[in-house]
């Protein structure tokens, strides 16, 4: 069995969501689809959004898209990303970037921080040492 990749739905932002993404890992953004690259028909006003896209570092794989205007997204606690990380440094900074106009909803301590980005992804940042 292959390992699961979790899938973030945007209502929008999903190109810029997933730059950030890319940045913070120092990831690669391995496919970047717009609607008007899909075969599906869509408004004209919808072309440029994110049909399909996926970052890859290492063994951490993200996949992502945009909502089509109608079908409504609500952002919010309905994923979670769980990540750990080698040593304590690495996890606060990841931590910390994260929380940059965003919400922490547990702050590190004992190894386990969790926070809300501002794209409203949840993340659990672990370091186990």
């Amino acid at each position: 069995m292959q390992p699961s990749i979790p899938y973030l739905v945007f209502p929008g932002k999903c190109r810029e969501a997933m730059h950030f993404y890319a940045g913070l890992f120092s990831a690669e953004i391995t496919t970047m689809q717009t609607f008007g690259e899909s075969p599906m028909e869509v408004p004209p006003e919808c072309t440029e959004m994110i049909f399909n896209s996926e970052l890859q570092a290492g063994d951490l794989a993200i996949k992502a898209s945009d909502n089509l205007p109608a079908y409504q997204t609500h952002a919010g606690n309905n994923v979670s990303l769980y990540l750990t990380f080698p040593d304590a440094t690495s996890q606060r900074n990841c931590f910390e970037k994260l929380a940059l106009d965003g919400k922490v909803l547990f702050p590190i301590s004992s190894g386990f921080g969790m926070v809300r980005d501002k794209y409203e992804i949840q993340w659990m940042l672990v370091h186990k040492g």
